[in-house]
């Protein structure tokens, strides 16, 4: 995620300035005198298919943790990770890793994560605003403890294209703040080949596929599109493409083994993501990632 490599870049260059003047004395007022960073991250997610009401999600999680910690770790402990494949590439992702994905990391490196009670959490567009609940966190163990926050249902009206505005009442762990991020639009004229996505495309197994969909004109030059094929066991795979308006999905996404001949029937989920950071008095990083999808089916079949 953007939000570890602004740590990493943070910790790097005070570290190299510490080391050139020689100084014990921080340079960057990016961590407090204990050793430790403050980072929140919104999580806004809309799901549709086509001629269905669209399934939305907002979460909120502002963590403090040690300086030291891996950060991509402790997204990953707090329950909002994102695997994510360089641009042109696929990974297995979900049940498709299998009995051959390397073991679980430690989790005893991140040393313990607070998840912050920031107050009253308001998510404001042109609709209504959206008051998040907060929640305490499940326990795990003594590594993480606190609260977060998350909309009351799946049902809430979250426009795309909109502009977001988040606020916080503030509380005597963090003071109040607000900030603006940008959506963008769901993803719109998606085709497999020469097929509409909701028109459930035939596709020969193992062959690649043109995927096209329209480009966006006003586009942040870090938006990617990402494409689910997801198998009814819950085995995925996941590729990566600049957000140009076309890609190949390639034969290697396509390997869903039919029963006996029989047409395999897929999910297909194209996924606009953007991610922009946000400043807020006692936030040391801050990122509002938007992930807005559009689902369909398509069937592979044998050559």
């Amino acid at each position: 995620m953007r939000l570890v490599a602004a740590r990493e870049a943070v910790l790097i260059v005070a570290s190299s300035a510490l080391a050139a003047t020689g100084c014990s004395t921080p340079v960057v007022d990016m961590a407090d005198a204990n050793g430790v960073v403050t980072q929140g991250l919104v999580l806004v997610e809309r799901s549709a298919v086509e001629g269905a009401s669209a399934q939305t999600n907002v979460s909120a999680k502002f963590m403090r943790l040690p300086a030291t910690a891996d950060a991509d770790l402790a997204e990953r402990i707090v329950g909002s990770p994102f695997d994510r494949p360089p641009v042109g590439t696929c990974l297995p992702v979900g049940g498709a890793r299998g009995a051959t994905e390397e073991p679980a990391p430690s989790f005893s490196g991140t040393g313990p994560i607070e998840l912050l009670d920031v107050g009253d959490v308001t998510v404001r567009t042109r609709e209504a605003p959206l008051a998040l609940a907060a929640r305490a966190f499940p326990d795990v163990g003594d590594l993480v403890f606190g609260v977060f926050y998350t909309s009351r249902d799946t049902s809430s009206e979250l426009p795309a294209p909109a502009r977001y505005t988040i606020d916080s009442s503030g509380s005597a762990l963090l003071e109040r703040f607000s900030f603006d991020a940008d959506a963008p639009a769901s993803p719109e004229d998606v085709r497999l080949g020469d097929v509409d996505l909701s028109d459930e495309a035939v596709i020969e197994e193992g062959k690649s596929v043109l995927l096209t969909w329209r480009a966006l004109d006003t586009a942040h030059v870090d938006d990617r599109i990402y494409v689910d094929v997801i198998a009814a066991s819950g085995a995925a795979v996941r590729c990566g493409f600049e957000d140009t308006g076309r890609g190949v999905l390639p034969a290697s996404a396509l390997h869903v083994r039919a029963s006996e001949g029989q047409p395999t029937s897929v999910t297909v989920a194209v996924r606009r993501v953007r991610e922009v950071p946000f400043a807020a008095h006692g936030i040391d990083f801050g990122e509002v990632r938007f992930d807005l999808s559009v689902l369909g089916k398509a069937r592979l079949v044998s050559p």
